[in-house]
């Protein structure tokens, strides 16, 4: 705004050579000063604020310095016909002024700035080319336009540069969330690996108890101490679940009984809790990869639990074979049960058991056929 006022009383005070009328330069030093104010808005209301500017200087004798700083704040945001019809505009406005500065005596000229009179000689009152004026406002027109858009492209780099940053942080938040799932999704799965066998046998021996509350007190006292013996695991389990969760363990007393060395364990708790289990196993030496070991525990685990609370008094038959050449494969077959009401389930036990499966590099499938649930998987060795 400052330096639009300054070149209006500076064009003001050199018209006076060019035999301009008064009233004229009054005019257009009266536009000049509105549309010079009108530029504090310009950033809000370009549009407007370029329309004030270019009227002063298009049919009165001022200078369009206001003009030019309006066509920079509108070729900020301005693109094609729209920015082209402001630059024609502010063009027009820039070489009629120029066209009045031309008509002025040469040391009073913008055109020729530097020209002095030195007293004694005729004032300087050469012509200048016509086209003269008309070049340098396509000149200064040029170069606003130039800035404008190099202030844009600066705009739009910073602009890019934010969403980029947002559309980052945005990323890292889905990864975050993910990763949380994804862990809520594996505390599930131990969680439910871990204490569902213990719980359903504990189900089924407090169901046992129940039905057989006339049996003698040594079997009622053995079945109890199984009863409490499966809680205290449970608890272990869970205890060791917690502690994991904390970082404060990791397992490693009961990586020995979660493999497939602890297959044997697993069946003889579930006779105990009167399963009827056949367990075949025949496995090569050599040492199994732990994920490989650690899953088959799993599946045989998840197999008697599901065995417990759905088909309680059918029998169960598990095979379990492998060799380093061949990699694990698993077996279970349980007779459906027609008699017993099973407990509620989701098979989301088995799905997890998928998962860990394919993350080791193998499978686990399953299906009812000829009035058997068998489950089959292949683990590699080393996995």
């Amino acid at each position: 705004m400052t330096l639009s006022l300054f070149c209006t009383f500076m064009a003001a005070g050199l018209a006076g050579t060019s035999g301009t009328p008064v009233w004229n330069v009054a005019l257009g030093v009266v536009l000049n000063m509105a549309a010079a104010t009108a530029l504090i808005w310009r950033h809000d209301k370009p549009w407007i604020v370029l329309a004030m500017a270019v009227v002063g200087p298009l049919f009165f004798a001022t200078d369009a310095t206001a003009a030019l700083i309006a066509l920079f704040a509108v070729g900020v945001f301005a693109r094609g016909r729209a920015l082209a019809g402001a630059a024609v505009a502010v063009y027009l406005a820039c070489a009629i002024s120029l066209v009045y500065d031309a008509g002025r005596r040469r040391d009073y000229s913008v055109l020729t700035i530097g020209v002095k009179h030195v007293e004694g000689t005729p004032p300087p009152t050469w012509s200048l080319p016509w086209w003269l004026p008309w070049l340098v406002a396509a000149v200064l027109v040029a170069v606003v336009l130039g800035l404008s858009q190099l202030r844009r492209t600066k705009s739009d780099l910073v602009a890019a540069v934010q969403s980029r940053d947002q559309a980052t942080a945005q990323s890292q938040r889905m990864h975050e969330d993910m990763l949380i799932q994804q862990e809520r999704s594996r505390i599930a799965r131990d969680m439910h690996d871990t204490l569902a066998a213990g719980l359903s046998r504990i189900s089924l021996l407090a169901g046992g108890l129940q039905v057989g509350s006339n049996d003698g007190p040594e079997k009622i006292s053995n079945t109890s101490a199984l009863i409490r013996s499966t809680a205290h695991e449970s608890l272990d389990e869970l205890k060791r679940i917690i502690g994991v969760l904390r970082g404060s363990d990791t397992g490693g007393e009961d990586a020995g009984r979660r493999s497939i060395a602890g297959i044997g364990d697993l069946v003889d708790a579930a006779r105990s809790a009167g399963c009827r289990v056949t367990l075949v196993q025949d496995i090569h030496p050599g040492v199994v990869g732990d994920l490989t070991s650690h899953t088959a525990y799993r599946i045989v685990q998840e197999a008697l639990t599901n065995s417990q609370k759905h088909a309680p008094s059918s029998p169960l038959h598990i095979t379990v074979s492998g060799a380093d050449t061949d990699g694990i494969s698993l077996t279970v077959r349980n007779h459906i049960s027609t008699t017993a009401q099973p407990g509620p389930g989701s098979r989301t036990g088995l799905a997890g058991l998928a998962e860990q499966a394919h993350n080791a590099g193998g499978w686990v499938r399953w299906t009812a056929m000829g009035g058997e649930f068998i489950v089959t998987a292949w683990l590699p060795w080393y996995s």
